[in-house]
């Protein structure tokens, strides 16, 4: 394969984030006495992805983040509670949830021993420890590189800076980078000259008008994508 090296993102890309914090969500809710039906789950989740967006621009810290999402999320319904105490339990309980994508491992499988992989995550690092370490994926990856623990983040230049001088034998034109992110994956590697997969199972559209060495829309099309750069 042209590609030696792959650089998974984590999130939507391996794991089912959407049904992981549904889960984590209801159970964090009901711990506090608040019920959530689908529709404030799904309010919860939208709220979330704008604070993440928002993270990616640098205009909130992630210790921001994590307490301004449920703070305004309670706000909005009208719910008494403590937002830096639910996110605590928030987080311990999406670290537990270690749903995949159907369909990752399989692949994973396939490319062991065929390419070096790596993880590159924007996640919160106690929850992407904890669902790695319980998910079996582990031993697929070389190394799991969490912005948290960087002091860093997709899309800036300087994770994937870190990432290369990290990675013995880096070549650029031989990494790749897979995400499901636009502004955080496509973006941060067409910024950095790293070739990009867009990994877009709900096939959105490419509203930004980035670059894109490919895109697919599930995991046979990657492998695909993959062994037709061969």
């Amino acid at each position: 394969m042209k590609y030696s090296i792959l650089l998974f993102d984590a999130d939507d890309t391996l794991f089912d984030f959407g049904a992981c914090e549904r889960i984590a969500f209801k159970e964090t809710m009901a711990d506090f006495g608040i019920f959530v039906d689908e529709t404030m789950a799904k309010r919860y989740a939208e709220i979330n992805d704008a604070c993440w967006k928002r993270f990616e621009r640098r205009d909130l810290e992630k210790k921001e983040l994590v307490v301004l999402r449920f703070a305004l999320f309670l706000q909005e319904y009208g719910k008494k509670g403590d937002p830096a105490a639910i996110n605590a339990r928030y987080i311990e309980a999406l670290s537990r949830q270690v749903i995949l994508l159907e369909g990752a491992r399989e692949l994973l499988e396939t490319l062991k021993g065929k390419v070096r992989m790596f993880i590159i995550t924007n996640g919160t690092y106690a929850v992407q420890t904890g669902r790695f370490a319980r998910s079996g994926l582990l031993p697929y990856f070389e190394e799991v590189f969490i912005s948290e623990k960087m002091g860093t983040q997709k899309p800036e230049k300087r994770f994937f800076q870190m990432v290369e001088e990290a990675i013995d034998g880096f070549e650029k034109e031989k990494a790749l980078v897979i995400g499901d992110s636009l502004t955080s994956d496509m973006a941060g590697a067409y910024a950095y000259g790293l070739d990009r997969l867009w990994f877009n199972p709900k096939g959105k559209e490419n509203t930004a008008g980035l670059p894109l060495t490919g895109q697919v829309g599930g995991f046979e099309e990657l492998l695909d994508f993959l062994l037709a750069n061969d």
